[in-house]
C-alpha cells in the first residue's frame, strides 16, 4: 500500500491557527480536534483507517507549519507495525517544515512493532531560526506475550539551514546486539524526545527506556 498525508497550517491575524490543508489517505487519516488550552493552537488527531503499516507499505507525511502558526499533533491509539510477505520492509517518512515564530508539538501514541515486523521511520525536519519544536518517537518492541519486531529510525533536523540533530537507531531481531546489554538491555519501550525552544541554540534531548522488570531509565542531554 502507498499512502500520503498533508498538513498545512497558517497563523491568522487574530492569533489563531487555521489548518488550510488536512488531507490523508488510509491509513494516514487526519482529524481536527479541539485544543484544551485555548484557540491559538490547532490540534490534530492521527487516525488509523486500517491495519498497519504492513511490510511493503510506503507511507509519508508532508507537514508545513507557516510563520507564527501553532500546531499540536496527537493520535487516538497506538500504531501497530505488522510483518509482510517475505519479510518486506514498511516505511513511514516525514517531510516537515516549521516557519519563523511557529511551533509544532508532535507526540503521538507509540509505534508497536509486532513480532516479525520490519519497519523503517525516516524523518526530515527543517526549522526556521526561531521556530519551536517538540518531536517524540516512541517505540514498543512486541505486543504483550510475544517477541519483538524490528524498527530502524533516522531523524535529521536542520535549523536555519544548519544540521543540528542527526540520530539513527535500529532495534529488534534483525539488528544483532541491539537487544543485548549494549542495546535496549531487556527494555521493551524506547522513547526519544527532541525539543527546541525559542532562544536556545541546541536542543534538549530525552532518551527513556521502560517496559521491563527493571526500573525505568531516563537520560536528558542538552
Amino acid at each position: 500500500m502507498k499512502a500520503r498525508a498533508r498538513i498545512v497550517a497558517r497563523a491568522e491575524q487574530d492569533g489563531t491557527t487555521s489548518l488550510t490543508t488536512l488531507a490523508g489517505e488510509t491509513p494516514l487519516l487526519l482529524r481536527r480536534a479541539a485544543h484544551p488550552d485555548g484557540l491559538d493552537t490547532a490540534r490534530i488527531h492521527l487516525m488509523g483507517g486500517t491495519a498497519g503499516p504492513i511490510g511493503g507499505d510506503d507511507l509519508a507525511y508532508r507537514v508545513e507549519i507557516g510563520e507564527g502558526a501553532k500546531v499540536q499533533v496527537r493520535s487516538m491509539a497506538a500504531t501497530l507495525a505488522l510483518p509482510g510477505p517475505g519479510g518486506a520492509q514498511s516505511t513511514l517518512a516525514f517531510d516537515v517544515r516549521v516557519g519563523s515564530g511557529a511551533r509544532l508539538d508532535w507526540a503521538p501514541e507509540p509505534l508497536i512493532a509486532a513480532r516479525g515486523a520490519n519497519h523503517a521511520v525516516l524523518a526530515s525536519l527543517d526549522l526556521a531560526e526561531d521556530a519551536e519544536l517538540t518531536w517524540r518517537e516512541d517505540v514498543v518492541l512486541g505486543r504483550d506475550d510475544e517477541g519483538p519486531g524490528s524498527v530502524r529510525s533516522r531523524t535529521r533536523i536542520t535549523r536555519a539551514g544548519r544540521v543540528v540533530f542527526d540520530h539513527e537507531f535500529a532495534v529488534g531481531p534483525r539488528y544483532p546486539g541491539s537487544l543485548g546489554p549494549a542495546g535496549t538491555a531487556g527494555y521493551r519501550r524506547v522513547t526519544l524526545t527532541v525539543e527546541f525552544t525559542k532562544g536556545e541554540h541546541r536542543p534538549t534531548i530525552k532518551l527513556a527506556f521502560s517496559g521491563a522488570d527493571l526500573p525505568d531509565l531516563s537520560h536528558t542531554f542538552t
